[in-house]
């Protein structure tokens, strides 16, 4: 009987699941690798860390199911990159879509040729993606690199030997054409580069073999984490929208037709050749959550949680905690933007800090779903929280108030793992996502107890986050530390 494995190369360490093809789960494993932030706007991770972690879970995973046939499909982060050489070696670190670096060559590209991206590639101009870094790689690396790659795709290549893409990956990068289904010319030409610098676009479907340690391996090409954790909750169509809150936060929902924002704020991404999935993601959440929890004392996030927000209603205050941290994607796409505090008095608390960091993780999301729902035009049948942080009783309570009625799976960390099983499944065995979705666990519905009185505060202050949000988004300058001369 052949098993299905789905590998998460994510961005705090790789995760695999093993299920049959009704999605039984035979096997969970992860592995940890770390992120540095070498500079202020710089978020890059080590190529080979990562590539020996998915070594050792596949070898572990291997020896686990020595004699059964193993198909592995793989999703990974998105707007990842790095430069290689000619052979392959790394020259580069991975750098990671929280990084903002390249702010300038975006600006650059904003003013020159704004109407050469969004229209054609479904991705706002911004320093996550590719344009950008690519300008900001060739301008400090010069001509050592030979190819541009993701993480999925170096592994990959360490694999198989051969430099390969899928349709989900490489539409995050902003230099696909998501009309004409291939890297997009003009944008190539205005970054300097060619088609021999980038690997070979393939479906998501796109089957191969490889061995590790004497194991035969099967591997599915796969597609993004973002995607494949809407397939993990059977968030299947348009009818539901899928809210991530984990190291970023997301919104998106699948749709079979290509869907644009006049705003240009929404993206569009390629599932594959027939599927798409719009939606906005943010950086603020767990990460940033990660570093007031440092700053403020405690061993943790979820331990500053705990001790602050212990239930909901709970003790309201008057302070707003901006939380762009790492500058921002969705909804201000401003990379230089920073956090601020709000409304700080001497009868604060570190708890006060704390709650208002954690509403701020919230009130974003909920910007981002009210623009997401703008562009669908109506709202979902369904609402469903995914993500570490996401599945918290606390965070789905709030989202309650916030939001409305929101669906979970408990338990459900695997989500993007198993969506992975679930596209190699429909690969391998012609088995449709409807009827693969039947097989996962119920959604359970939350209706929180609203408290009329505590809901009146959270949505007041939730509008006056964004009042501050958008002033500090259209007026924020980062102070450099050096004295201007006085006339």
């Amino acid at each position: 009987m052949m098993l299905f494995a789905g590998l998460d190369i994510g961005t705090d360490g790789a995760r695999i699941a093993v299920t049959d093809e009704k999605l039984n789960i035979k096997y969970t494993n992860s592995i940890k690798y770390s992120t540095k932030s070498p500079m202020e706007g710089w978020v890059e991770q080590n190529p080979y860390e990562i590539y020996n972690a998915v070594v050792d879970i596949l070898r572990n995973t291997g020896l686990k199911f020595s004699c059964q046939e193993l198909c592995v499909t793989f999703s990974s982060t998105m707007h990842n990159i790095m430069g290689v050489d000619d052979k392959g070696a790394c020259i580069t670190p991975l750098i990671i879509w929280a990084d903002t670096r390249a702010r300038e060559e975006k600006l650059y590209l904003e003013k020159t040729f704004k109407d050469l991206f969004y229209k054609y590639t479904g991705c706002p101009v911004h320093s996550t993606y590719w344009p950008s870094k690519i300008l900001w790689l060739k301008k400090h690396y010069c001509n050592k690199i030979a190819r541009y790659v993701s993480i999925k795709e170096y592994i990959i290549y360490r694999l198989t030997g051969r430099w390969l893409t899928d349709l989900s990956v490489v539409s995050t990068s902003g230099i696909f054409n998501i009309i004409e289904k291939c890297y997009d010319k003009n944008i190539l030409e205005v970054l300097g580069i060619t088609e021999e610098n980038l690997s070979e676009v393939v479906s998501a479907g796109y089957s191969f073999d490889f061995i590790l340690e004497g194991k035969n391996f099967k591997g599915v090409m796969g597609a993004t984490d973002g995607v494949l954790s809407n397939l993990g909750v059977g968030a299947v169509n348009r009818d539901a929208v899928v809210l991530t809150a984990g190291s970023s936060s997301a919104v998106r929902y699948l749709d079979r037709r290509m869907v644009l924002d006049d705003e240009r704020k929404t993206w569009c991404y390629m599932v594959d050749e027939k599927l798409y999935a719009v939606g906005e993601a943010t950086n603020s959440a767990g990460l940033v959550l990660n570093w007031v929890a440092d700053v403020l004392g405690y061993d943790d996030a979820e331990e500053m949680i705990s001790r602050c927000i212990p239930e909901v209603p709970y003790r309201q205050n008057e302070i707003i905690y901006i939380p762009t941290m790492m500058g921002e994607r969705a909804p201000g796409y401003n990379e230089s933007l920073r956090g601020l505090l709000y409304g700080v008095s001497l009868n604060h608390k570190k708890e006060d800090i704390a709650t208002a960091a954690y509403e701020s993780i919230l009130f974003l999301l909920k910007m981002i779903y009210d623009d997401v729902v703008r562009v669908r035009g109506d709202l979902p049948e369904k609402i469903i929280a995914t993500g570490g942080l996401g599945l918290s009783e606390i965070f789905i309570n709030l989202l309650c108030y916030l939001i409305g009625d929101i669906g979970f799976i408990p338990g459900h960390e695997q989500n993007t793992a198993i969506g992975a099983c679930m596209m190699g499944i429909k690969e391998i065995k012609d088995i449709d996502y409807e009827a693969l979705a039947s097989y996962l666990p119920e959604v359970n519905m939350r209706h929180a107890d609203i408290d009329a009185g505590f809901k009146r505060y959270l949505i007041e202050k939730y509008e006056r986050f964004k009042e501050i949000y958008n002033l500090l988004s259209e007026n924020y300058e980062v102070f450099n530390g050096q004295a201007k001369e006085v006339n």
